[in-house]
């Protein structure tokens, strides 16, 4: 790339390129292959609005961006305390197995330490939103067993 000079000829000069990362989008099914969860998994921890953040595409259409999901994963490998390494090892692992499978082998694999600590996560926020509805149902059956309208059915 030739740049002009302050004398006002062309001189040859290093042009810098930035590459910007490619934000692929992935949908429900493939997040969860991608993760190492079933479908199931994804779907329950996307109720109770825990897990990867998701990106709405199309409308409707949920989608994930790959940075988001190995965001995800790598908070999930911290909370665990596994190092990075061993984090990298365990990934291209996984990646590896899933590549040597046929597309309707996929669908019914899942890494069981990602199930695992899916699960932990389920549990703990499930658990919270759980006691919260239960809490809000109860008052709502007390303040309904208190009103002459319930005494007259």
């Amino acid at each position: 790339m030739t740049v002009p000079t302050s004398s006002g000829t062309t001189g040859d000069s290093q042009a810098t390129v930035h590459m910007f990362p490619l934000r692929r989008m992935l949908s429900l099914p493939e997040a969860a292959e991608y993760i190492g969860i079933t479908l199931l998994r994804l779907r329950c921890l996307r109720l109770v609005r825990a897990g990867p953040h998701a990106a709405m595409r199309n409308g409707r259409e949920v989608m994930f961006r790959t940075e988001d999901l190995d965001a995800y994963v790598d908070t999930l490998y911290r909370r665990a305390n596994i190092s990075h390494a061993e984090q990298a090892r365990h990934r291209n692992e996984w990646r590896g197995r899933i590549a040597g499978l046929s597309d309707t082998a996929r669908g019914s694999i899942s890494d069981s330490f990602m199930q695992i600590v899916t699960r932990d996560e389920l549990l703990e926020t499930g658990t919270n939103r759980g006691f919260r509805v239960l809490f809000l149902g109860g008052l709502c059956l007390i303040f309904l067993s208190h009103t002459p309208l319930i005494w007259r059915l």
